[in-house]
Order: structure tokens, then sequence, then C-alpha cells
């Protein structure tokens, strides 16, 4: 009875990573202002519903210097802090993020700025380039900010998924940024142009590659996100899915 009991739960997992790959491998590709992806449905919306209404409450380990932003990191040892009646399906959520399958299928979408990245750091070709999985939640408050940047170079991958009730939100995605002429009017933003921002709606996300002036001078991957204003008893819930070129990289993060 026990092995029927985890084969029908290794079952439910492979279905959800499929989902997930579909999701991506469907994504819109975009070249400009930088390579980036943009995906919808990642997971079944049965499953979207139970996730977003069991979120952690009592195990946000760290918090900015502001105060506005807290995170739960949901990788190795620290996703058992969790509270034992809603680790279950975000450990299942985890393996999805952390799977092989997903970590190929973003490879495939993002096989334009795997190649300039490659490239910039002399790599022998994407394929050389690692990408190991790091998800943590985020919980951003009223008054949250982080200003126009390209990402350490220590990430390989950034992806975002969004976690939303409703569309009451849908202003309050991540806005990309392109070097232009327009910019020089833009002097608290680093005289970067906003080119769009990706709206916050349930179960969609996107996902780039970090790449910096000394990988392209024209597709710096510059995001950010101005002051968001909402309640605080309804933040701006995500998961912040990075990928990293190496495992002992993940504390310089």
């Amino acid at each position: 009875m026990k092995a029927n009991r985890v084969s029908e739960l290794d079952k439910v997992e492979s279905e959800l990573v499929n989902h997930a790959v579909n999701s991506i491998r469907a994504s819109d590709v975009f070249s400009l202002p930088f390579p980036h992806i943009f995906f919808r449905e990642f997971f079944p919306q049965d499953f979207y519903e139970e996730l977003i209404s069991k979120t952690p409450q009592n195990n946000r380990n760290a918090l900015n210097a502001d105060r506005t932003r807290m995170s739960v990191r949901l990788y190795g040892d620290y996703i058992d802090q969790l509270e034992t009646e809603i680790l279950p399906i975000w450990r299942r959520a985890t393996n999805v993020l952390t799977s092989e399958s997903v970590a190929n299928a973003i490879r495939q979408q993002l096989h334009e700025g795997l190649v300039i990245r490659a490239l910039g750091e002399k790599r022998s070709g994407p394929e050389d380039l690692n990408l190991i999985a790091k998800p943590i939640l985020s919980i951003d408050y009223d008054g949250y900010k982080i200003k126009p940047h390209p990402d350490t170079r220590r990430k390989v991958v950034t992806m975002m998924l969004y976690l939303p009730e409703d569309n009451s939100q849908e202003l309050l995605g991540t806005t990309l940024y392109k070097q232009s002429l327009k910019g020089i009017f833009n002097f608290k933003d680093y005289c970067l142009e906003p080119v769009k921002t990706l709206p916050f709606l349930p179960n969609v996300g996107y996902a780039f590659v970090v790449l910096k002036a000394y990988h392209t001078l024209s597709k710096i991957s510059w995001h950010g996100r101005p002051e968001v204003v909402l309640p605080n008893e309804k933040p701006r819930v995500s998961i912040i899915n990075t990928f990293y070129g190496n495992e002992n990289d993940v504390s310089g993060a």
C-alpha cells in the first residue's frame, strides 16, 4: 500500500513538472531590450489556488534594510522550517521549480541569451553554463522598490513567478529598461529608459539570462521595480527562482 502511495505521489509530481515545462515552452520569447520570456499558467489552476492559500507565515528568514521585503528560502534544508500543515504542497512546488526538466525548458527558450553569456565568459557554448535553481518566496509590502540593476554575475538566469490572488495588482510587475537617449531624463533610474512592465497576474511569470557589460553592451539585463503602493494586508507575493552557475554562489546572491 505504501509503495502504491509513493507511486501515486510521483505521478502527481511528474504531471506538475510536465505542466510547468509546457508553460515555459509555450512562452512568449523576446530579444529586446534583452533576451527574456513571459509564460502563463505555470501550475495547474487547482494546485495554484491551493498553493497561494497556504503562504508561509512564521518562517520568513530574511528582511531587507527598509523592512519592505520578507523572504522565505525554499531550497535545501530551509524548506523543512515551514509549518507542518503547508510543507507538502510547498515541497512539491519546490521540486517542480528545481527539476532538471524545467531547467532544460528554460535553457531552450533562453538560448539567445545563454549564447551571449557564454561568449562573454569565453565558454565553449551555452551547454557549458550550469543552471542550479534556488527558489525563494518573496513577500513585498507597501513602499517596496528596487532601482534598475542587471543582477549579480553569480546568477545565470533569473526567473520570477507571480502569485497574486486576482488581477488587482496587474500594474505591480517588474519593469524592463534599456539604454537610450530618452533615458537621460531619468536620472533616478541611472539614465535608463523603461521599456515595459510585465503584468503582475496570477500564475504567470518571466525569466531572463543575466547579462552584464562584459557580456554585451546593447542587451544588459536592466530591470527593477518602481515603488509599490498597496495595503500591507494584501502584499505582493512571488517566487524568485534563481539559477546559479555554482552551488556555492548562492550565499553571494
